[in-house]
């Protein structure tokens, strides 16, 4: 999060997460701010929760976990970082690249292309995001 608005090129206000342990503390438990709240609140953003139990106001978020389990894990474990990596890389690659009827019959990276050039850095973003989220599944609470 720290090199984010870098990485993004432009300010960032506001970051709209679920109720997941990996962004928030359970406010019926404690009044503490998770380390994700305090590092957003150092840098200036505000954190704002959906609603819980109301995934579909994080529809692209979520619709992008339900992808990604389906295609991603489908096969079992990753071995190794690298691996997940290259799976990443290939999925964004090909995901990108398949013409989507909300696009009428383009492709993310043809509609992408046409509007402007994506920064270099969007694909490590994605990474950086994508792994985060996974090692914060993982660690213990």
């Amino acid at each position: 999060m720290l090199e984010l608005e870098k990485l993004l090129g432009f300010p960032i206000k506001t970051i709209q997460v679920d109720n997941g342990a990996e962004f928030v503390n359970k406010r019926d438990i404690t009044d503490k701010l998770s380390y994700f709240e305090e590092v957003a609140r150092a840098k200036g953003y505000e954190v704002q929760r959906i609603k819980p139990y109301s995934p579909w106001q994080n529809g692209k978020v979520e619709r992008s976990h339900r992808e990604d389990e389906k295609i991603l894990y489908k096969d079992g474990v990753f071995h190794s970082l690298d691996e997940l990596i290259n799976a990443v890389k290939e999925h964004e690659e090909k995901y990108n690249s398949t013409a989507k009827l909300c696009l009428n019959f383009k492709s993310p990276n043809e509609v992408t292309k046409s509007n402007m050039e994506l920064p270099e850095n969007m694909l490590k973003l994605r990474l950086f995001f994508f792994i985060a989220l996974l090692l914060m599944s993982v660690i213990p609470k």
